[in-house]
Formats: structure tokens, C-alpha cells, sequence
């Protein structure tokens, strides 16, 4: 294990670090996830879940898939509305310049940068879908299409389209 802490760790903190970003970090850090990876890692290890795990680069594929499961937990939690939400308090008439200014408070429009994060994450959600047709699903879902329509829209029956949207939620 302490081979694998070496090899991994400083990876997994990256990785957790960069899934972390703008989001509220007010208990864990990337340094914390990669830590609770490794005890996830070694209790699953200890209770014979990895046994088909082969060689360096599945380890690897587990680790980073433990890596983002944390992550979203831990963000669900401090995200959660009995911890206030995704709320930030800050002052209007700070000296320093760093609060926000009025007109980004009351603007409806997402800012740019949002947009931006927004279309990378989509982009990288739509990648871990093993394939077209899942992908072609969950975007017309998100487009706001019921099953009924997805299934007309792509010539298959609505189990189908049940059955694999179920695949897309459990990705």
C-alpha cells in the first residue's frame, strides 16, 4: 500500500484538486479526497472487491473513479440546503475591490466564464457515455424531450429508451 501511495497519491490530490474547483471547500480539500481514496482503496482491497483488477492502468481508471465519486459527494453535502446552499456571503462595499460589483448580482445573464465551465463540464459528462446513442439520449433529455418523443425521434421502442436512460443516470 505504501508503494501505491507513492505512486498514486499526489496524483489523485491533482485530480481531486481540479475537480474541486469552484466549489466550497469549507471541510475537505484534494489533499482529504485522495486520503479517504486510500481508505476506500484499502478496506475494499481487505474485503476482496478488487480481485479482478489486473494490472496498473485499471488501478488507475478505480482510483480516479473513486476520486470523482467523493468529490460529488463531498460537493453534495456542502452544497446541501440545510448548509445554506451553494451561498457565499460577501459584501457589497468591500475596500479591497474584491466583492462583487452590483451589476453582476442583478444580471440574468450567465457570465462568461460560467458559460465556459458550464460547456466543458457538459462535454466531459458526455464523454464518459459509452456511446452515440447513449450520448444522443441524454442530450435530447436534457432539451427537455420525453421518452415517448426520444423513442419516435430515434426508431426504437420507449423501453428502450427507459432501459438506456437508466444506463445514463447509473454513468
Amino acid at each position: 500500500m505504501q508503494q501505491l501511495w507513492e505512486h498514486f497519491f499526489d496524483r489523485l490530490v491533482r485530480q481531486a484538486q481540479q475537480r474541486l474547483i469552484g466549489t466550497p471547500t469549507r471541510v475537505l480539500d484534494g489533499e482529504d479526497i485522495a486520503a479517504s481514496v486510500f481508505e476506500s482503496l484499502w478496506r475494499g482491497a481487505q474485503e476482496g472487491r478488487f480481485e479482478n483488477i489486473r494490472h496498473r492502468d485499471e488501478l488507475w481508471w478505480l482510483l480516479l473513479a473513486l476520486v470523482q465519486r467523493k468529490t460529488a459527494s463531498h460537493v453534495r453535502r456542502e452544497t446541501a440546503l440545510k448548509r445554506g446552499g451553494n451561498s457565499v456571503v460577501e459584501s457589497l462595499s468591500r475596500r479591497d475591490g474584491a466583492g462583487r460589483q452590483l451589476h453582476e448580482l442583478l444580471s440574468e445573464e450567465p457570465t462568461g466564464e460560467f458559460v465556459a465551465l458550464f460547456e466543458e463540464e457538459y462535454r466531459r459528462i458526455l464523454d464518459i457515455l459509452r456511446d452515440d446513442d447513449l450520448r444522443r439520449i441524454a442530450v435530447l433529455k436534457i432539451e427537455g424531450y420525453t421518452n415517448r418523443e426520444i423513442s419516435v425521434e430515434l426508431g426504437v421502442a420507449t423501453v428502450t429508451v427507459t432501459r438506456k436512460f437508466k444506463l445514463i443516470r447509473a454513468t
